[in-house]
């Protein structure tokens, strides 16, 4: 099959890594793979040889005004579907809710059938009216659809169709499948995502500063960029938390790092299926998430294989760290249970799901 797969960019992220891990287990078993994205075409991820990476040229279209926006989306999408039909995909899979619109414009009227994804939080993210409405018209004129979460298909369907389907992540770094827990956890706490609003990183460094006098001895690191970075520096200099908080940035072997921590801490307001907490559980490091809409919930059952605590308390998320640091046989249980997600999320088992998916769409079943 040919199979393509249409994305912003391939920059660091949880939905630029689904599409490479995803792009490069499609060509391990003997399909065409595209990567379509609209900027640019290096990859953060390593990715297969044989995964061919194009922006076909949108990356020169500049869009600043409203109308500018207008005639960069239109040229976008004429020279998308001339991409398309030009490789004759037999589907392309839109890599976020915005992705989707474009791969229905694109392959209306050609052979292509477009799958679209809901990776976010669809009652949350971007939902002004305008995005509500256009989320559910293109979810209708869909080839076929993929949830990541059950909450997430409620927003768009009270019931299933036969062109949808619940896919949760996969664990698709492929170091983690290589890394086992340390004997000693280095005492550090630590988080990873982009340092923007929805992470919620001022919430976790709230917290850190309650627990940080009473165990001077541990760290918090969180790995990742973005335009928060500023902000969360100066909170750290006002907090006196200068050489206790560190923000490295990202990195492509951070789970390296974060596999011999202590805690991990997902603080988010909102999510999809947030990969990095299920890489840390999969690693076996104590977690920490908001109960936050959605994903967090369907991975963690409160108290056996995580802790879960309220969206936007620094002080339940304090408490929970705590009782990691000072309940050692209450930590070990919990991750040798999220362990057992590298078996229940491994890349083979959800690369396959989505392949069973996409071969009975474009066959038309």
């Amino acid at each position: 099959m040919k199979i393509g797969f249409l994305i912003n960019d391939l920059n660091a992220g949880g939905a630029e890594r689904a599409a490479v891990s995803l792009s490069n287990k499609f060509c391990e078993k003997g399909h065409q793979v595209e990567i379509i994205t609209f900027n640019g075409t290096d990859s953060f991820y390593p990715l297969n040889d044989n995964v061919n990476v194009s922006s076909a040229g949108f990356d020169e279209i500049e869009h600043t005004a409203s109308i500018d926006r207008l005639l960069g989306s239109t040229k976008r999408m004429f020279r998308l579907r001339s991409f398309i039909k030009s490789k004759e995909l037999d589907v392309l899979i839109g890599m976020s809710f915005s992705m989707t619109w474009y791969a229905v414009f694109a392959t209306i009227l050609t052979s292509t059938f477009a799958i679209g994804t809901e990776r976010n939080n669809p009652y949350k993210y971007k939902a002004t009216k305008l995005n509500t409405f256009l989320r559910k018209l293109f979810y209708r004129l869909c080839g076929g659809y993929v949830f990541q979460t059950e909450k997430s298909a409620e927003f768009f369907t009270n019931e299933l169709r036969d062109k949808d389907i619940i896919i949760p992540n996969a664990i698709f770094n492929e170091m983690i499948y290589e890394l086992e827990p340390p004997e000693k956890r280095e005492k550090v706490i630590c988080a990873v995502g982009r340092l923007t609003e929805q992470k919620r990183f001022d919430l976790l460094i709230d917290a850190f500063k309650k627990i940080a006098d009473r165990f001077p001895d541990y760290n918090l690191v969180i790995f990742g960029e973005g335009e928060l970075r500023e902000e969360l520096e100066s909170q750290i200099d006002k907090l006196n938390l200068k050489g206790r908080v560190f923000l490295p940035g990202t990195n492509p072997e951070a789970v390296k790092l974060v596999n011999r921590t202590s805690v991990f801490v997902l603080s988010s307001d909102m999510e999809g299926m947030p990969n990095a907490l299920m890489e840390a559980m999969a690693m076996g490091v104590p977690c920490v998430s908001t109960r936050c809409e959605m994903g967090p919930e369907e991975l963690i059952e409160n108290g056996e294989n995580g802790l879960l605590v309220e969206v936007g308390s620094s002080e339940q998320i304090a408490a929970a760290i705590f009782k990691y640091i000072i309940d050692e046989d209450f930590a070990k249980k919990v991750s040798e249970n999220g362990r057992k997600m590298l078996k229940t999320h491994s890349v083979d088992v959800i690369s396959d799901k989505w392949l069973e998916f996409i071969e009975k769409i474009s066959d038309g079943q």
